[in-house]
């Protein structure tokens, strides 16, 4: 859409003549429609490769934060049942140690961390760098 500069009114980029006020646009008026388009296209894609960016981040941080919150209970665990000898305690802290790592999985779905920028699709059987759904580079 292209607005009128005489009368303000929103008319279709096609047209030669405003039906509103009959201004006729001119080639300087063709040639800011394309750069103003031009500038959108540009600003668009800026916003899609930073969040190309922030969800490539924020994927790697989730990922290690989901290691360390199953391993992190899993090794204390175990160095306490072998200080106290109760081995029960081993047991339940694997049991944590799944359930924050699972807690954290979710969360990173939830915010975002494992969907593709393009195609906003989670992304479970991703082994590549191109998403599995849309088949665009994710990195």
């Amino acid at each position: 859409m292209r607005i009128c500069p005489k009368c303000k009114e929103s008319v279709g980029e096609e047209l030669k003549e405003c039906p509103f006020c009959n201004y006729r646009f001119t080639a300087e008026d063709d040639e800011i429609l394309k750069k103003e388009k031009e500038e959108l296209e540009h600003g668009v894609s800026k916003q899609l490769e930073e969040l190309r960016a922030k969800r490539a981040k924020m994927r790697v941080i989730y990922f290690l934060v989901m290691m360390l919150a199953i391993f992190v209970p899993f090794l204390l665990g175990g160095a306490l049942a072998i200080i106290m000898h109760i081995f029960d305690i081993f047991k339940y802290s694997a049991i944590a140690g799944v359930v924050l790592g699972t807690a954290v999985l979710i969360a990173g779905i939830l915010n975002g961390a494992f969907r593709c920028p393009y195609c906003d699709r989670v992304l479970f059987r991703n082994y590549g760098k191109y998403c599995s759904h849309c088949g665009k580079q994710l990195y």
